[in-house]
């Protein structure tokens, strides 16, 4: 590699750097995590509770966590077990998905917006 080579790449990663620095400092704590399975809404449970809330589908069930305002998949039925690995979540707009019974755990905002009509 040539010296501009190596300068090129070193600008691209302080630019990478910089823009994940930016959205993780803008990151914001959620209110709720939202459960939804197959797109239909199940729950929208409060972060500020520590809860245990099963959902059970037509392919399984999957047992959600609340705790010390972290959300996370306890125990599930599916044979890959990746949505009970996945780390615990709490800001706003991380998921943890479980492919096998379309289920969606999604960290909302703490104030939920609700609109009366709209305009378009």
């Amino acid at each position: 590699m040539k010296k501009a080579d190596k300068i090129l790449v070193l600008i691209l990663l302080l630019i990478a750097l910089a823009f994940a620095l930016f959205f993780f400092l803008r990151a914001e704590e959620g209110g709720f995590a939202r459960v939804t399975v197959d797109g239909e809404v199940k729950a929208e449970l409060p972060l500020s509770k520590d809860i245990l809330y099963r959902v059970e589908t037509e392919t399984g069930y999957n047992v959600i966590q609340i705790q010390d305002g972290y959300a996370s998949i306890q125990e599930a039925d599916c044979r890959d077990q990746i949505c009970v690995e996945h780390k615990k979540i709490h800001l706003t707009g991380e998921t943890i998905v479980c492919l096998p019974h379309k289920l969606v755990v999604e960290i909302v905002g703490a104030e939920t917006t609700q609109y009366d009509t709209v305009v378009g």
